[in-house]
């Protein structure tokens, strides 16, 4: 059950960062916050950018800017956005 918790917890807190982005007008999340986020959440790297990307079309739409450097993605250039998410406190910049 904690698992569970922890992992809505992490989506709601992706949703808000995707949010607060798109209120500064920014349109891209790296995959690194992505993984920092999580690991507020008790959440391995791998689990927090797996939930990431399974949260796609709920969350966030956008595209992933593959990694030139490592296999993957470095980032999601952010389309659409949820508009609804309340201001967050700082705490959840990265």
């Amino acid at each position: 059950m904690e698992g569970i918790r922890r992992r809505r917890e992490f989506e709601q807190a992706i949703r808000d960062v995707v949010a607060r982005l798109e209120r500064e007008g920014k349109d891209r999340i790296e995959r690194t916050h992505v993984e920092e986020v999580g690991e507020r959440y008790d959440l391995k790297p791998e689990e927090a950018r797996d939930l990431f990307v399974d949260s796609r079309g709920e969350v966030w739409k956008g595209e992933f800017v593959e990694s030139a450097e490592e296999p993957g993605w470095e980032a999601v250039k952010l389309e659409s956005v949820p508009s609804s998410a309340p201001n967050t406190p700082d705490d959840l910049s990265v």
